[in-house]
């Protein structure tokens, strides 16, 4: 009886202390990640693992939340990849409760540099099989996309031609949110047709293209990828007309101090379906520029306040400076 007594004490207490610890969900949401406060700051953080997943990103295993019920997917910029461009929204979303997602595309997985292959092979081969795959391993119903740069258009011609539609006839995207947007092109209309035709400009932006840089070119106003994700169409294979899908709220948040995206409003798309601001309309002290955006509190609360639009929270000021030397746009 003794043993007996042991044994049944020991399993008791192995039980007690297994229903007592808290699950790998329960532990995550507990932890508090380390936002880095400036794109430097950011930029040192991720050299530690520069092809590894930012801070609270890529938890499989993340269950979503009554009050956060879609997972978000976070997408980096021309030569960029996760470590370095994501290192600040990925542990701010994780630690507002949200199960965080993000990806390398658009380049060899041996470079730190991404985004640069045709971007409708980004599109329709790598984003859309990942959204599936965050949906199964979520069981949640869509997805919220937060892009940065190039990352606020790859996802737009995935939507308009690939498979985001669901079974039930839903879109597999509800909120789709550009930060320092190129989604008419990175350029200037009458500048990027002055490139496009005219030596040397057009010969450099050719061997681009032809030694892996596809981008390049379409990131460029007026190019033929651009106007297959903003035009009217139709065009063969889409799923949807116009640069909007149905169902499909979007918001794109620029920067006036943009340095990259010339002039800024080349990332505003004029859709009824589409919330066009610039991070001055709620801070005019706020210099971020197209790098350091991602870096920013005003441009992280305006992504919460999008993301739950029933539970708005005011907005910070923060003199956030640029990460180059940058001017304002008028």
């Amino acid at each position: 009886m003794r043993i007996r007594g042991g044994a049944i004490l020991i399993a008791f207490l192995l039980w007690a202390g297994s229903a007592c610890s808290p699950s790998a969900t329960a532990l995550r949401s507990s932890t508090t990640y380390r936002v880095p406060a400036t794109f430097a700051d950011g930029l040192l953080v991720a050299i530690a693992d520069l092809y590894g997943s930012p801070a609270g990103a890529n938890h499989w295993d993340c269950v979503p939340s009554e009050a956060h019920p879609r997972p978000v997917i976070l997408l980096h910029g021309i030569l960029g990849n996760m470590a370095d461009n994501l290192s600040g929204l990925s542990p701010m979303l994780a630690n507002e409760g949200y199960c965080v997602f993000a990806l390398n595309y658009g380049g060899d997985p041996l470079s730190i540099f991404g985004g640069v292959i045709d971007i409708r092979e980004s599109a329709i081969k790598q984003f859309g099989p990942f959204v599936d795959s965050v949906l199964a391993a979520t069981k949640a119903e869509q997805v919220d996309i937060v892009g940065h740069s190039e990352g606020s258009v790859m996802p737009r011609y995935w939507m308009r031609y690939g498979s985001s539609v669901a079974s039930n006839g839903s879109p597999k995207v509800g909120h789709m949110i550009g930060v320092a947007p190129a989604s008419q092109g990175a350029l200037d209309a009458e500048l990027a047709e002055r490139l496009r035709t005219n030596e040397p400009f057009k010969s450099v932006q050719k061997a681009l293209a032809e030694n892996g840089c596809g981008a390049c070119l379409q990131l460029m106003n007026g190019s033929e990828f651009m106007t297959s994700i903003n035009g009217a169409g139709p065009f063969p294979g889409e799923r949807f007309s116009g640069p909007a899908q149905p169902g499909v709220s979007y918001m794109m948040l620029a920067t006036t101090w943009d340095n990259f995206v010339v002039p800024y409003r080349a990332g505003f798309i004029d859709h009824p379906q589409f919330k066009n601001q610039t991070v001055q309309q709620s801070c005019l002290i706020d210099h971020a520029d197209h790098l350091s955006i991602v870096f920013d509190p005003v441009a992280y609360d305006l992504i919460l306040n999008e993301l739950d639009l029933d539970n708005p929270r005011p907005v910070r000021c923060v003199a956030t400076e640029p990460a180059f030397t940058s001017v304002e746009q008028p």
